[in-house]
């Protein structure tokens, strides 16, 4: 019985450590062009192409251009 009460309380301290108010706040780009998705790029990643960091208006830039080549992309 203690070392069930000891896992749970771990896996709590884990789950609410994991979750951070940061997270919720960053806007992502989830693409989709001709049925095949993309990885979703985030803002504050780093761009694994250029190294730069990725912004707001990178995103947005990046979501017109791929909604200009017929894609269907959300920025969330």
């Amino acid at each position: 019985m203690k070392k069930i009460i000891t896992a749970i309380a771990f896996i709590s301290a884990l789950t609410v450590s994991s979750c951070s108010k940061d997270d919720d706040d960053k806007v992502c780009l989830n693409c989709e062009i001709i049925g095949e998705s993309f990885d979703q790029l985030c803002e504050g990643m780093t761009d694994p192409d250029s190294g730069e960091t990725i912004t707001i208006e990178l995103l947005e830039v990046s979501k017109a251009l791929f909604e200009a080549f017929g894609g269907s992309c959300t920025l969330k």
